[in-house]
């Protein structure tokens, strides 16, 4: 079996959720020092003791021979359910028994990333320094990445983070800006067969909901309202209720108007019902978008075609730790490591399609 697809398979067994990514570190760990690659964990865990962080990111500097840096990342968490994971081999695919997770997303990168540092080691070829990191809890807002010290790390020049689906050659070259908040609506309870003594905050509610812009705002706008909590009891009027909001678009001054757009609609209906409100309802992570001329896009390029394999620049809807490269001033795009139904006990992802982006990003750095 190619040692590729033993990491991903070793790792895959292994139930790490957000901030329980310890012994996923651990193997990593295990694997570098065997060849004696430089690797150190930073204090990412003491940001989110409350949320039980059970370690930090780790880092991986294999000095190179050429001139210039690329970084490599990858998450080390994953969603759930995580828990008794089976592994199920059908051929050329990996999949569970439906009861789990598979974490392809992101241990299929981790295992690309794995390989490659250590084929460089044990094969050595002229290539650039290579940063490899490996995060934490970024399923739950790239927490880990958030709070790397980008000051400790060498100048990163270029960067790929491999957490993306879809056909090996795919780069998302793009992701939204956003974001995300809890508001709260509070208004007067009572009793319920008594509904003149009171307020309902739930109803008050449904008259923001109804103002609003939910789902499809426009095509590269959307908007959404994933949880609604609130009440004690049947037979009590809702005196407060939270909806946590998100909003993500391609372009930042659309986001920025729809949390106008919800402060002045609650400040409308304060006129109209005796209730105080709090909108928590702010900007998140910056979106980017990376020049398809760029030299990072070009190299991918030519590494792709020296795969024999077709590229795909797609903008992306969704987050990931490119995000925070980009902020940082890096020219980094979210690479594809062709895992499927992610985020689901249906995910999959298929032996060749790993061992085909192991390939290409050797490519990356043995071509620089």
């Amino acid at each position: 079996m190619d040692k590729v697809i033993e990491h991903f398979l070793a790792m895959a067994a292994i139930s790490s959720p957000s901030y329980k990514e310890v012994q996923v570190s651990a193997y990593i760990k295990a694997q570098l020092s065997q060849y004696d690659i430089e690797v150190y964990e930073d204090n990412a865990d003491q940001y989110y003791q409350v949320e039980g962080a059970q370690c930090g990111n780790l880092i991986a500097i294999l000095p190179g021979t050429l001139a210039g840096t690329v970084a490599l990342s990858a998450h080390m968490d994953t969603v759930t359910p995580c828990d008794d994971i089976t592994i199920v081999e059908e051929g050329d695919w990996i999949k569970t028994d439906g009861k789990s997770v598979l974490g392809g997303d992101d241990k299929a990168g981790i295992a690309v990333i794995l390989d490659v540092l250590i084929e460089l080691v044990t094969n050595p070829r002229p290539h650039p320094t290579v940063v490899a990191i490996f995060t934490i809890a970024e399923e739950v807002g790239l927490k880990g990445a958030k709070v790397l010290d980008f000051d400790r790390l060498p100048s990163i020049d270029t960067a790929y983070v491999i957490d993306a689906g879809g056909d090996i050659g795919t780069a998302y070259i793009s992701a939204p800006y956003s974001a995300k908040g809890i508001v709260t609506i509070k208004g007067i309870s009572g009793h319920a067969s008594e509904p003149e003594t009171g307020c309902n905050a739930m109803v008050v509610a449904a008259q923001l909901i109804t103002q609003l812009p939910i789902g499809r705002v426009d095509d590269e706008t959307t908007s959404n309202i994933g949880l609604i909590n609130g009440g004690n009891a049947t037979n009590i009027i809702m005196e407060s209720v939270d909806i946590t909001f998100e909003v993500r678009s391609r372009t930042q001054d659309k986001v920025a108007s729809f949390i106008e757009n919800v402060s002045s609609q609650l400040q409308a209906l304060q006129q109209s019902y005796p209730i105080s409100h709090e909108n928590r309802l702010s900007q998140g992570t910056p979106g980017f978008r990376l020049d398809p001329s760029s030299a990072l896009l070009s190299r991918f390029a030519s590494s792709c075609s020296a795969q024999g394999i077709e590229v795909k620049l797609l903008d992306g809807m969704g987050g990931s730790d490119a995000n925070i490269f980009n902020k940082q001033g890096i020219p980094c795009a979210d690479i594809s490591v062709g895992m499927q139904h992610i985020h689901s006990v249906h995910e999959c992802i298929k032996k060749s399609d790993i061992m085909a982006c192991r390939n290409l990003v050797r490519s990356l750095l043995i071509d620089y």
